[in-house]
């Protein structure tokens, strides 16, 4: 799966890092200096591939990759156009594109701020760039032949990607182009609803490059406590298995854990529940919300306008308890993990390896060493002699004792007396216990 993002708003001196659990690649084309423009791209962790070559444009604009997936090269576009001089950019950046493609099949994402088609792609029917030079860009993508991936699909049809609130006018900007050789893989392609931006996502889908997923481990659902329903089951099921086994001779361990297996099968009968009721009204609020949008689209109303703000709102707070739930896990994890040795520490530390690692050392008899085990022999020698730890007599080890002794009497702590370091070797007195 490849996630594509524009208008990121990154500066190249404060990229945020990161740190998703499914998108594990990313790649960043930042303003160089200030908030504004940016794209970037993630890759999918169960995305089998390898990164042949990269090109990053300085000015945010635009991010190539050139992939081998499945043995098969292709190359992965993102851009952001500009608002103005929209095809004299995108000469320029699909010229460019051509040469870096170098003749793999492509795959182009992106904010074009433009329509190909405006009598199909504008609710106004007109759009602000010429129909001249429209023409002219899509002689440039028929030259590359590169294809619009959702008109394809679906020729005639009227939606959008993008909505203005001020104007209550929408357009198609959001495009995903690819190559006419890619279109035998049974491609599928959707506009999504607009949830939290005035863009709608653009999905794309082709069979040959299909995420390969794993099976996840479970683990408990701590929201599952707090539904009534499966609380009553869960006591209701273990009244019923002490009431079933409280004769049986197995061991208390050996129930337990049968009692855990019986406990999970009731947990996980009551997420799927949960799970469906929730896929349910999703897909109701979805449905009235694409319903709504329909209608807001061919006539545009204040009353339409408000109900989709409404459904949205709905819909986006189910989909936050999702998000809770993943910030809980991540509190969890903190607390228990935070003062522990493991993964986390060790993403921690790993960075930081490089900065440790002693590549040579300069003594005083061998000169420069290298070798690990001369450097960390000169180590063991330079503190065992630090520490007199080697040849050490009697007599000088009571001498030392003596002037540590001495050091300590005049430059350390004030001493007990003897009568309170002579009680704290005594037994707890009930006074200090109570």
């Amino acid at each position: 799966m490849i996630a594509m993002f524009q208008e990121t708003h990154f500066k190249s001196s404060s990229i945020p890092q990161c740190n998703n659990r499914y998108y594990v690649s990313w790649f960043h084309s930042p303003n160089p200096t200030s908030k504004s423009r940016g794209v970037s791209i993630a890759l999918h962790k169960h995305f089998r591939h390898s990164v042949l070559s990269s090109f990053i444009d300085p000015n945010g604009r635009f991010i190539f990759l050139k992939l081998s997936v499945d043995q098969t090269i292709i190359t992965v576009a993102n851009v952001y156009f500009p608002n103005q001089r929209q095809v004299s950019f995108g000469t320029g950046f699909l010229r460019r594109l051509s040469r870096f493609a170098d003749g793999s099949s492509i795959i182009l994402g992106g904010d074009f701020n433009m329509v190909l088609d405006p009598a199909l792609d504008a609710s106004s029917g007109k759009s602000s760039v010429s129909s001249v030079a429209v023409r002219q860009f899509r002689s440039e993508l028929s030259r590359l032949r590169l294809v619009d991936l959702w008109r394809v699909l679906h020729p005639g049809v009227r939606d959008y990607s993008f909505h203005s609130q001020i104007h209550n006018s929408y357009c198609r900007l959001d495009l995903l182009l690819i190559s006419q050789t890619l279109l035998d893989s049974t491609p599928q392609c959707s506009i999504d609803s607009f949830l939290w931006s005035d863009h709608a996502p653009v999905c794309g889908l082709l069979s040959s490059y299909a995420t390969h997923s794993r099976s996840a481990s479970w683990r408990l659902n701590d929201n599952l406590l707090n539904d009534i329903i499966c609380l009553a089951e869960v006591r209701k099921t273990i009244e019923e298995f002490e009431l079933n086994h409280r004769s049986d001779p197995t061991s208390p361990p050996i129930k337990w854990e049968a009692l855990k297996c019986v406990l999970r099968g009731v947990f996980i009968s009551h997420g799927t529940r949960l799970k469906k009721e929730r896929t349910r009204k999703l897909s109701s609020l979805f449905s009235e919300l694409e319903n709504k949008e329909r209608q807001n689209k061919v006539a545009p109303s204040d009353g339409l306008k408000t109900d989709i703000s409404l459904l949205q709102h709905q819909i986006l707070q189910i989909l936050n308890q999702k998000y809770i739930c993943a910030r809980d896990k991540f509190k969890r994890g903190c607390f228990e993990y935070n003062n522990k040795s493991g993964r986390w520490l060790a993403r921690l530390l790993h960075p930081r390896v490089p900065l440790t690692h002693v590549e040579s050392l300069s003594t005083a008899t061998n000169g420069v060493v290298r070798s690990l085990t001369e450097i960390v022999g000169e180590f063991k020698s330079y503190y065992s002699t630090l520490y007199n730890l080697l040849n050490t007599s009697d007599a000088q080890e009571a001498r030392q004792t003596a002037d540590i002794t001495h050091y300590l009497s005049q430059f350390g702590p004030n001493p007990l007396p003897l009568e309170a370091a002579a009680s704290l070797e005594g037994d707890f007195t009930q006074s200090e216990v109570i």
